[in-house]
């Protein structure tokens, strides 16, 4: 809407400006939940992608987020198949966003970053103890691990668009891991919590709703008590040996870059770009390392996920989008315990807006990418379905 110099602004206008302000923040919400309320599967661990654009919601919102992924990832060693080895999840998220000044913005996110939930069957080969025979113990091989984290992020906006993003990440990680080949070995860490950094700066043009920004997300370490224990050579019966160890894991540091603008009446291009550091992710646990001579985890490349939408404004009320997603393959070796590499992706969202909420849904297909693993397991033809429903309100 354009204003002349002279023009008296009456309550008409405001309710039109108000009006296009609500259609745009539609616009923005169908275009959010396409891409991050659908469930993540970047890099086979990845799961909320970091994102901080609750930073660039006008006036003070509260958001709700959640994500639900059903992943179909199964392979094959000596013969032997594995099924299905991953479980379904569910992917939180609940954010704050409060405007102290004009310049001035508070967030704070709750999500899960990282995750993993994998389990073989009792006949899969790294399922099979060794020792089982002289009276060892019997497991599957499987892994889960829970990280969730918290994030405090302020904003400060300058003039000529700019502004400058920081904050602190406080994140909890646990995990447990079992690998019944290696003498029936199992991995049990506490719960720890460590702390890590964000920072960015962002550039903004309201009038053809374009903005960019560039957000850096530090490394965490953590180092946990652990419990590991295995299966000693026999003689018979194989005893259960178990020590008390210190083993230092990280989640990797990582780049978002994400992009939007309109380039039609109603109609807006987003897109983003992740990249994460995995090979700074070791887990190699002492009496793992000493008795199979290898890390438990560890990965030989990075990643980058691309991400490309558009957005329509269909009516008032009523916003849409579709997105493309697409992760680029290493074709290097992959643990057993995360056996993809890369994917693309095709997802669809919709926004309904009334008064001071939005409610989103979306459904994303994910072709999970072909994967060998560094045992000769060889994992193909897999895929995830994931859907996502959010709710955003406006406080003023």
């Amino acid at each position: 809407m354009q204003v002349s110099p002279h023009h008296t602004f009456t309550g008409t206008d405001l309710q039109e400006t108000q009006r296009e302000e609500l259609m745009k923040k539609a616009l923005l919400q169908a275009c959010a939940v396409c891409v991050g309320a659908t469930g993540a599967y970047a890099g086979g661990l990845d799961r909320s992608g970091q994102g901080v654009n609750i930073l660039f919601e006008e006036g003070s919102v509260v958001q709700f987020r959640l994500g639900y992924a059903n992943p179909d990832v199964s392979g094959e060693q000596n013969g032997v198949d594995s099924g299905n080895i991953a479980k379904s999840f569910w992917t939180p998220h609940l954010a704050y966003k409060h405007s102290f000044t004009d310049r001035l913005d508070f967030a704070l996110i709750y999500d899960e970053p990282y995750g993993a939930d994998v389990e073989y069957p009792s006949n899969y080969p790294l399922s099979q103890n060794p020792a089982a025979a002289a009276g060892g113990r019997t497991d599957v091989l499987r892994a889960k691990a829970d990280v969730d984290a918290i994030t405090a992020l302020v904003r400060y906006k300058f003039d000529g668009g700019f502004s400058a993003i920081g904050g602190i990440r406080a994140q909890r990680a646990k995990a447990n891991v079992a690998v019944p080949v290696v003498a029936g070995y199992e991995f049990e860490s506490g719960s720890e919590i460590d702390f890590g950094y964000v920072v960015g700066v962002a550039w903004e043009r309201p009038d053809i709703a374009a903005r960019v920004a560039l957000t850096y997300n530090s490394k965490i370490t953590h180092d946990f008590d652990s419990t590991e224990s295995i299966n000693s050579v026999p003689p018979i019966p194989a005893a259960l040996v178990t020590a008390q160890t210190e083993t230092e894991v990280v989640t990797p540091q990582s780049v978002n870059l994400d992009f939007q603008t309109g380039v039609a009446p109603k109609t807006l291009l987003f897109g983003s770009i992740r990249w994460v550091d995995w090979p700074q992710t070791v887990l190699a646990p002492p009496v793992y390392t000493a008795a199979a001579q290898q890390n438990l985890v560890d990965y030989a490349d990075d990643t980058f996920t691309y991400t490309l939408g558009l957005g329509y404004k269909f009516t008032e009320e009523f916003s849409g989008a579709i997105s493309a997603g697409y992760e680029t393959s290493s074709g290097s070796a992959v643990s057993n315990l995360g056996p993809t590499d890369g994917f693309w992706s095709l997802g669809v969202g919709g926004t309904y807006s009334f008064e001071q909420a939005q409610i989103s849904g979306g459904i994303r297909y994910t072709d999970i990418g072909d994967a060998t693993t560094t045992t000769g397991g060889e994992f193909s033809g897999n895929s995830a379905w994931s859907v996502g429903l959010q709710l955003t309100y406006t406080l003023n």
